[in-house]
């Protein structure tokens, strides 16, 4: 199921973001850690419940470490576990989902204001059963860019991912789309800030397009600690990654308190 790629690499958000989520041009507030575009050494834990389009429920859980390499690089790991539920009783299935591993993320630009991202990402065919993640091995190449406007405590941000399938299963079906993803991240006070997430996808097979609507509330613990909640809605389409609903709640610990400059 393509879902499981598109899960936390995208999206979702940088801070909890399937396949997601791209690591500000802000240290002070919170809202950081949802900017796609910052550096910052990092542990999150989150999960994530959808109803799909077909009634069944994805419920995925994903341990994701995140580790800033001096100034300009960055790497990521993503290993999600699993629950779908399908229409015929007893044939659910749970373990684990693909793995995802951003290979070298790079701020080509980057000024207290901007920020400009590429990074190359992979999704790997490891899922326990074929209910569980796409069966196929994936590139993503990804650029984001961000904006940060200090006065209004407000970060613009947006991300563009194309998602190729490699190899794998022969049984199932290729895929080539595009998903574009906004932000738009605003600091309520130093400790709470929300994101309001549109994401678009774009099927290069189908040349269909669908599109999700998702927003956050977070909170920032203690300075290293913080926990979110999201919410969203599918509002169009039939691309795979095109949900009914989703929720999620996730908490990020953070390992080097260190922002760009």
């Amino acid at each position: 199921m393509i879902r499981s790629i598109c899960i936390y690499l995208f999206c979702s958000f940088a801070f909890f973001d399937c396949f997601g989520q791209q690591d500000t041009t802000a240290t002070k507030n919170g809202m950081a850690l949802d900017d796609p575009s910052n550096f910052l050494t990092r542990i999150t834990i989150f999960s994530e419940l959808q109803q799909m389009k077909n009634d069944e429920f994805l419920n995925i859980t994903t341990v994701r470490s995140i580790v800033a390499i001096g100034k300009r690089f960055t790497t990521r790991l993503d290993v999600p576990i699993v629950y779908n539920s399908t229409p015929l009783p007893g044939s659910d299935s749970y373990g684990l989902g693909d793995i995802s591993v951003r290979l070298l993320g790079y701020r080509i630009y980057g000024s207290p204001k901007s920020v400009l991202l590429t990074s190359v990402e992979f999704s790997f065919n490891t899922a326990q059963s074929p209910l569980l993640g796409t069966g196929k091995n994936a590139v993503i190449p990804t650029v984001s860019y961000s904006w940060l406007f200090p006065k209004k405590r407000t970060i613009l941000a947006l991300s563009f991912q194309q998602f190729y399938s490699l190899w794998g299963d022969d049984d199932r079906k290729d895929f080539s789309f595009t998903r574009l993803q906004g932000y738009h991240i605003k600091a309520w006070s130093k400790k709470v800030w929300t994101v309001v997430l549109p994401e678009l996808y774009i099927d290069h097979f189908s040349g269909g397009m669908s599109m999700n609507l998702e927003a956050k509330i977070a909170y920032r613990i203690t300075g290293r600690l913080a926990a979110g909640a999201n919410g969203g809605v599918g509002l169009f389409g039939d691309h795979p990654a095109r949900y009914k609903w989703t929720s999620e709640v996730g908490l990020q610990y953070l390992l080097i308190r260190k922002g760009k400059k």
